[in-house]
């Protein structure tokens, strides 16, 4: 048929396509078996070639854990102000392959930024001998710092221009915390310091654990080199802040020390001094001050001997006459000798030792109340005799002298006493002067305690208070009463007016410069020669002066001790009247100004006692053997005055007697009677001073029983009655 259905046509048609999609599929199969392969064949090559480099790189990937610094508690002042606290910082680890051929380039730019010296630095950057090739920076930087040092490094600013890249990896910061100490060297040998996050001294140190708090965990991963990987950092426990400490120190109080230790070092460049203000009624310490002292901000920067040496606390040396008023209460509390007894000054040997007077001469016939105003050695040598050692024992004892204070302060020292061995009459008689043992600063502070709080010995302290970081009270100190009751009130009331006597008398007194106006101040001075450790004598001319003393006497509000160790630019001025009143006084005025404790003592009498550091001395003329207008008129030759018991004849007895040194406006007691007899006649002592009546009756040889303050109103036994030398006379005194 010419128009029908060519299947031949159509088959073969059908044949040509599937040979197309044949070839088609062939095609796709054999990309994807190449595909197939290229892939194994990389991963063979990867395998193959770079396996054993990346395994070695992943095994060398280090895992690290370490503490996480918890933020040191704050200490603070009695207000409350911070005194030491914690701040964000972080230590600097440096890797030198990099950088130690640029070490000069690398110091000049990096010192400015860490505020230390190039050569210091380029010593660092060049060390060869670290294995890790990694060194750490001796102390952490803050926030601000670490920001310029990473610029540095990233700029790499030191290299030559082909080898300026971003060497950031060749510096690591670790955050930690850096402890700040705002006003430097304030109270630094009390405060501490801290090193790698550890208290090494002072409070830092006795309150570390509290401080420290409880440290946390981190982990992070780092490369060979040492290089944190970032995101690696893990927190898997965090820290526990630590407590914060308030102390009692006040920084008004302590601002004064600081000021008048300054001074006196500048002045008398001893080889160390301290001071201490305390609260006599409870102990606590207000104002603790020591030299040479430190900044801790830059211990690192301070010697051996201020660092480990806070003078005020773990030193002990020969108080000298600051120990007199605790022999005397011994002495008194014993009745070993009444405080209005008679002694001739002067000089007195003791197992063929002669010891004498500070000027040699003493001052005629003094009483024992007197021995503490001219602080004779001879005269407290006497006392200690007549104390005896069993009692001197006990009181070095209760007075605290024999153990530490038990004060919150690390590494107290103790007393150095005469063992019984050694407790002979010489040792006995030296020791009633202050001169053979040795005593801490804060065992004498603690003593004179009692004594102006009326007999209590507290246990010193300077942590007022414990709190946590939210404020919450964890621990409180209260004051603590050690012992009571070895003093009586009478005791402690005859010392301490024996004590300012030493003060409020310019021309008795040798510690008179540091009377107050308006103010009664007790106090004493103490001046000790200085031992020769190699030769076990003393030196001639190295002396440690001090002064011990509280204001207002009747009530206390503070207690002062001063020490100055061998002043060095004045030793022929080396007297604690001299070197340790100016700063002591100066300290005081200015706590009763504080307190604002106002005046209540006679103005005009105590500016007459300010011209008392230009007392001078006269000879006592013999004026044994003439007439009472004689007599007066050679004491007004030489700038004294009289006083005379009989009426006429000549002179038969005098005191103090002829060539002993007194002020120019002493008084000299003249007797007109049989010099000779044993017997006299009770003089009217109605309307005389303490003082005037001591002398007059001294001059007769006889002892005066006082009670009371002002005036002789009464006597028991009536004037001109016969009495037996010897003998003596209960007076009533009033205002």
């Amino acid at each position: 048929m010419k128009h029908g259905y060519d299947m031949n046509r159509n088959r073969r048609g059908r044949q040509k396509s599937w040979k197309r999609e044949k070839r088609r599929i062939w095609f796709v199969q054999g990309i994807m078996v190449l595909s197939l392969a290229a892939v194994v064949f990389r991963v063979y090559d990867v395998q193959q070639v770079y396996g054993r480099s990346l395994k070695k790189a992943a095994d060398q990937v280090i895992d690290v854990t370490k503490p996480l610094l918890a933020p040191r508690g704050a200490i603070l002042d009695a207000q409350g102000n911070e005194i030491a606290y914690d701040v964000p910082a972080y230590y600097v680890d440096i890797q030198l392959q990099h950088v130690r051929p640029y070490a000069a380039q690398a110091a000049a730019i990096l010192a400015p930024i860490l505020g230390t010296s190039e050569s210091s630095l380029v010593a660092l950057l060049s060390r060869d001998d670290s294995p890790s090739e990694w060194i750490q920076l001796p102390t952490p930087v803050e926030a601000t710092v670490k920001e310029k040092l990473a610029a540095a490094f990233n700029a790499h600013a030191w290299a030559p221009d082909a080898k300026k890249i971003a060497w950031y990896n060749d510096i690591t910061f670790t955050p930690t915390e850096e402890r700040v100490y705002p006003y430097d060297e304030f109270a630094a040998n009390a405060i501490g310091y801290v090193s790698k996050g550890t208290g090494q001294s002072g409070v830092e140190l006795e309150y570390n654990k509290l401080l420290a708090g409880k440290n946390g965990v981190m982990s992070y991963q780092q490369d060979p080199t040492g290089v944190p990987l970032p995101g690696s950092l893990h927190i898997t426990q965090a820290a526990k802040p630590g407590d914060n400490v308030q102390l009692t120190i006040d920084d008004t109080i302590q601002g004064y020390v600081e000021h008048e230790m300054d001074s006196l070092m500048a002045k008398y460049q001893p080889a160390h001094a301290a001071i201490i203000v305390s609260d006599p009624q409870t102990g606590a310490i207000l104002a603790i001050s020591s030299r040479p002292t430190f900044n801790p901000n830059q211990y690192w920067k301070a010697s051996l001997d201020a660092l480990s040496q806070n003078w005020a606390v773990s030193s002990a040396f020969e108080p000298g006459s600051t120990f007199k008023p605790f022999v005397l209460a011994a002495a008194l509390q014993t009745n070993s000798i009444g405080l209005y007894q008679t002694f001739t000054s002067g000089q007195i040997t003791i197992d063929n030792q002669t010891i004498h007077d500070w000027n040699y001469t003493g001052w005629g016939t003094l009483t024992f109340q007197q021995a503490l105003e001219e602080s004779s050695n001879v005269g407290f040598s006497k006392i200690a005799l007549a104390l005896g050692w069993p009692n001197m024992n006990k009181y070095l004892n209760l007075f605290g002298f024999t153990q530490p204070t038990g004060i919150d302060l690390p590494n107290e020292a103790t007393s150095l006493l005469f063992p019984k061995s050694e407790q002979g009459q010489l040792e006995l008689a030296t020791a009633g002067f202050g001169q053979g043992i040795a005593v801490t600063p804060l065992q004498q502070i603690a003593a004179m305690d009692a004594i102006a709080n009326g007999g209590k010995l507290m246990r010193p302290y300077i942590m007022q208070k414990i709190t946590t970081p939210s404020g919450k009270v964890v621990e409180q100190t209260k004051p603590t009463v050690v012992r009571d009751g070895f003093l009586s009130q009478q005791v402690i009331d005859e010392v301490r007016q024996s004590m300012v006597l030493d003060v409020s008398d310019p021309k008795h007194g040798i510690d008179s410069g540091a009377a107050i106006p308006g103010y009664e101040v007790a106090g004493k001075t103490g001046t000790a020669q200085i031992v020769d450790p190699t030769t076990g004598q003393y030196y001639s001319n190295r002396f440690e002066t001090s002064f011990i003393g509280f204001a207002p006497a009747n009530n206390p509000k503070v207690v002062v001790y001063v020490t100055v160790y061998w002043p060095k630019t004045a030793p022929d001025e080396a007297w604690g009247s001299t070197v340790a009143i100016p700063p002591a006084k100066a300290i005081l005025q200015e706590c009763l100004n504080y307190y604002h404790i106002p005046p209540t003592g006679s103005i005009s009498v105590a500016q007459d006692m300010q011209g008392a550091g230009q007392v001078q001395y006269v000879e006592t003329p013999n004026i044994v053997g003439m007439t009472s207008a004689q007599a007066k008129q050679t004491l007004a030759n030489d700038g004294l005055t009289g006083m005379f018991v009989g009426t006429s004849g000549t002179v038969t007895r005098q005191w103090p007697e002829a060539g002993i040194q007194v002020a120019k406006g002493s008084k000299l007691y003249g007797l007109f009677q049989n010099a000779a007899g044993t017997t006299v006649a009770m003089p009217n002592l109605t309307g005389l001073s303490l003082r005037d009546a001591t002398n007059l009756l001294a001059a007769l040889g006889l002892n005066i029983h006082p009670s009371g303050s002002g005036y002789v109103v009464s006597q028991s036994v009536a004037a001109g009655t016969t009495v037996h030398i010897g003998s003596g006379v209960d007076v009533t005194l009033k205002p």
